[in-house]
């Protein structure tokens, strides 16, 4: 039984570290500005202005009823409090441009929610979504 634990915790431990390695955040990720920027898009969905996500979002596919379903979530958690913690991953498109996810906890009165914003090297957003 005590060599099946150790199996498995090595396992976890390498999968862990293969993990990490691989998700080295590009020369061109700025953690602090990624998350100032990424604070400003959730700030405006804790605000309810749908109008101002799309336009920071940036996509002709999307407008500000995309985030309304999103808005109410927020509104059932209450206030918005603080922030919480932060963490950084990188990925690429099917076409290999590079980006950064931004996650983000938030909590709220009655809640946390989670925000994954992800940017492009040129500071544009590659996606916006929120879990509670």
């Amino acid at each position: 039984m005590k060599k099946i634990v150790k199996v498995l915790f090595c396992l976890v431990a390498i999968v862990a570290l293969a993990s990490c390695g691989s998700n080295k955040l590009p020369e061109w990720a700025d953690t602090e500005v990624l998350t100032e920027n990424a604070r400003v898009l959730i700030d405006a969905l804790n605000d309810f202005d749908y109008e101002g996500v799309a336009k920071i979002y940036n996509n002709p596919a999307v407008d500000a009823s995309t985030f309304e379903a999103s808005g109410k979530t927020v509104e059932s958690l209450g206030a918005f409090e603080d922030y919480g913690d932060v963490s950084f991953a990188s990925g690429k498109t099917d076409d290999g441009k590079e980006f950064v996810r931004v996650i983000q906890i938030a909590n709220y009165e009655s809640g946390k929610l989670t925000y994954t914003v992800s940017f492009f090297e040129d500071g544009a957003v590659a996606g916006f979504f929120v879990k509670q």
